[in-house]
């Protein structure tokens, strides 16, 4: 099982990602943006992958890839 962010803006693509992964047995942590993503990846525990949007408001998915 691993331990996955999942970031996306868009709730509906956030949602449809989540349950494919859980339904395979993940643990997924979801974020609405890169500024939250990388809020939540320096707070939580670690997580072994993370699945990102590009375009995003606040901070794109290429920003974040280079922060974390």
């Amino acid at each position: 099982m691993a331990r996955i962010l999942a970031v996306d803006d868009s709730p509906a693509m956030r949602q449809m990602v989540s349950v494919t992964l859980r339904s395979a047995g993940h643990d997924v942590v979801e974020a609405f943006d890169g500024r939250n993503a990388l809020d939540i990846a320096k707070k939580e525990a670690p997580v072994d992958l993370v699945i990102t949007d590009v375009n995003m408001p606040n901070m794109d998915g290429i920003t974040l890839v280079k922060e974390l």
